[in-house]
């Protein structure tokens, strides 16, 4: 085993399912147009039914002038429930149903057993689902649709959205009827069109894509592809009528299914039933299915039928159609605001550089102000063709002010300082970006305690705001600067100024918290004192060792440094946006190279205290400091989440890896609640596949995790919960990341 495979363990690299981007309160992009339902990534009914009364939150109390306040479309239980909940308020609202009302639930097999999920929890819903089988759930809800006297219209399937002059959207259907309403929401699933499997023979008029009764296949023997809950319960239920049944799934278990549903259909299997793992089907015959596996590259199967249930594809075209991005997706508009974003981290970071005795790097941070315009306002031009000039509100507004205000700061100050001789501003450069730096994490720390009410996400978020804050910035820019000036700080022979802060260099406050190598920079320009020294050997090799082997490597990456702080917060509105490509697997163990240099560069400076790597150090800075901590760092923020420095190429990070192959820190998980929904997985900052340990029980002990909290937290069934795994067994955590 390689160094680079005993680092990633046995962790594993799932994907995430590509959605509607949500935000907060189901809302979208687009102005007053809300998605609810399966669509918001979490496929259990209850939530389906708490989302439809939960818009309501976010569309308000506002009066319209048009014919309706809201148009839903879709009819499933989401639909219903909102359109109750808008009834019981007052509001005028209308559902448009492609086929019939509660389509999808009519479409389950006959007799399949409804289980009331998350037990125990949203029993007061409007709509309220409860354990029993399909038909005795279209009792309960047509019962539900009858009561509130829902104003439906089926066989009405929407095809385009526009907005008049007023403002109001125009709802135009496949018949060519128009509907004109203020607000809409999308309710419609994800059980659009069945996903195929691609091979000859799919067209057969004896393969489906959907089992209605299983006494259709009575007698018969039947194929079934596929290993999820759909495909697991068809196979059950076939086991009782058909002759004979065979599951063939292309993974090595069933990850994604229930457990009860893995432990019936282990029972099925030792009834006679078969299954083939690890195994693809290559064409499909009329009485005959071929199937290849690495011990077997051809097997023939007979069957009288096939089915072919792995899942279907959401309507993510007619929703990019209409405007909606959907994750993980990136166009040419969104390369545009990344090269502006981009533009803005060169200005900040190649303008604090340049004062530093390299001068040249300030044409580049002119470059950087030329590029944050230019490409700003081809962003806007592209944005507003699609969208319409539809002006933010709220939340929205202000996050877009404050960025547009940092980026005018940051021209300002270095406009001033070098250009028109301001020399207060170019004695001290890093106080104008220490103070930014520490303003957006406190604004946005704010933000984030807000919107995530947890007890463990404000203590971390109040540790990470005062961290930055003090050390970072009060302490080397104000306090230190103010104390010297007064003559408090002792005479030249002293502890502070000659062994803590030598020459007046008081941003050496930044080696109380920044260990080696993340702060290689120590090791030049003023001489390493004694102090620094032995503390840096302490924080580096010591206490940073203890903390991650104790709570985790997050007990620095998530509540101590100042790059964690800046990505927790600024960042966290766009954590699902880390990649989970094979790719992004393959290289985020980069920064076990930066760590190397990092380290010959810190030997070398040891051998020959004035030699060649004097004279080179600046590649290291510009490559490493400015480039990837920096420009690439800060500036892929909106377009690929806040933690790639921290994932890819830290070097810090990278001996905390190692370091945290000895730790007792993990992620426990009850996989009899998980339902498989990828919501851990989606929102990890360090693109771990938390689901993968989560729907098999295994404790997740990724060396990437820096222990932010959203999966536990966001997790809908309470799957996951902090904790050391001991000898004595796991220990759970006292604070934990729950709501």
């Amino acid at each position: 085993m390689g160094f680079f495979d005993w680092l990633r363990g046995k962790a594993f690299e799932g994907g995430v399912e590509k959605y509607p981007e949500v935000g907060d309160g189901y809302t979208t992009p687009l102005e007053r147009v809300y998605v609810i339902g399966d669509l918001t990534g979490l496929p259990l009914l209850k939530f389906a039914s708490l989302s439809g009364e939960k818009v309501w939150e976010s569309i308000g109390d506002r009066t319209t002038n048009s014919d309706y306040d809201v148009v839903i479309v879709g009819g499933g239980v989401s639909g219903m429930a909102c359109a109750a909940k808008g009834i019981s308020m007052g509001k005028k609202v209308l559902v448009l149903e492609a086929g019939q009302s509660f389509q999808t639930v009519k479409s389950y097999p006959a007799n399949k057993p409804i289980f009331a999920e998350p037990k125990n929890q949203l029993d007061d819903l409007y709509l309220k689902i409860q354990n029993g089988s399909k038909e005795s759930l279209l009792v309960d809800l047509k019962t539900f649709e009858t009561k509130n006297k829902i104003p439906i219209l089926e066989n009405k399937r929407v095809v385009s959205l526009s907005k008049d002059t007023k403002g109001n959207y125009i709802i135009v259907t496949e018949d060519g009827s128009n509907f004109l309403t203020s607000h809409v929401v999308l309710a419609m699933g994800k059980s659009g069109d069945p996903r195929k499997l691609g091979v000859i023979g799919e067209s057969l008029s004896h393969v489906y894509y959907r089992l209605i009764d299983p006494q259709d296949f009575k007698d018969k023997t039947v194929v079934i592809v596929g290993g999820g809950d759909s495909a697991l319960e068809s196979a059950i239920a076939l086991s009782k009528t058909a002759q004979h049944v065979t599951l063939i799934h292309r993974k090595s278990g069933f990850d994604r299914a229930k457990e009860s549903n893995r432990i019936e259909w282990g029972e099925a299997v030792s009834r006679g039933m078969s299954q083939l793992l690890e195994s693809e089907v290559r064409e499909i015959l009329p009485n005959a299915v071929i199937v290849s596996s690495k011990s077997e590259p051809t097997k023939k199967i007979k069957s009288d039928a096939v089915l072919i249930l792995i899942g279907s594809e959401a309507p993510l075209d007619f929703l990019k159609k209409l405007g909606i991005p959907i994750s993980g997706e990136k166009g040419f508009k969104e390369l545009v605001g990344l090269v502006s974003v981009l533009g803005f981290a060169m200005l900040a970071y190649l303008g604090k550089a340049s004062f530093y005795g390299n001068d040249w790097y300030s044409t580049y941070a002119l470059i950087g102000i030329c590029f944050t315009i230019t490409f700003g306002l081809c962003w806007l031009y592209l944005h507003s063709k699609d969208k319409g000039w539809s002006f933010p509100q709220g939340w929205s507004l202000f996050r877009n002010m404050y960025l547009v205000f940092a980026f005018l700061y940051f021209g300002m100050v270095y406009f001033l300082a070098r250009y028109a001789d301001y020399k207060f501003l170019e004695k001290l450069p890093s106080f104008h970006f220490t103070m930014l730096y520490s303003a957006t994490i406190l604004i946005f720390g704010i933000r984030r305690i807000i919107v995530r009410p947890t007890q463990y996400i404000k203590f971390q978020t109040i540790s990470l705001i005062l961290v930055q804050v003090f050390p970072l910035f009060l302490l080397p820019e104000v306090i230190l600067p103010f104390l010297g000036k007064m003559d408090c700080l002792g005479s030249e022979s002293g502890l502070i100024r000659s062994q803590l802060f030598p020459k007046e260099a008081y941003w050496f406050a930044y080696r109380f918290v920044l260990a080696w190598p993340l702060n290689l920079g120590a090791l030049y320009g003023v001489p390493l004192t004694s102090f620094w020294f032995y503390y840096g050997l302490f924080l580096t090799f010591i206490l940073i060792p203890f903390l991650v082997w104790r709570y985790g490597k997050g007990a620095y990456c998530g509540w101590i440094c100042s790059c964690g702080g800046l990505a927790e917060t600024l960042g966290d509105e766009h954590r699902q946006k880390m990649p989970h490509s094979k790719f992004a697997y393959k290289i985020e163990h980069s920064g076990q190279f930066v760590l190397l240099f990092a380290f010959i560069f810190t030997i070398a400076k040891w051998i020959e205290p004035n030699g060649l790597f004097d004279s080179i150090k600046w590649i290291y800075d510009l490559v490493v400091d400015i480039g990837l901590a920096g420009v690439i760092g800060l500036g892929i923020y909106f377009f690929a989440s806040g933690r790639i420095w921290c994932r890819m190429y830290c070097p810090l990070a990278a001996l905390m890896h190692i370091y945290a192959k000895f730790s007792q820190f993990r992620i426990f998980s009850d996989k009899k609640k998980c339902i498989s929904c990828n919501v851990c997985t989606k929102v990890c900052h360090q693109g771990i596949d938390v689901m993968g340990f989560a729907n098999k029980g295994i404790p997740m002990d990724s060396v990437q995790c820096v222990r932010c909290s959203a999966c536990v937290s966001q997790c809908p069934t309470g799957v996951l919960t902090f904790g050391r795994e001991t000898k004595n067994g796991p220990i759970f955590d006292r604070i934990n990341g729950t709501l």
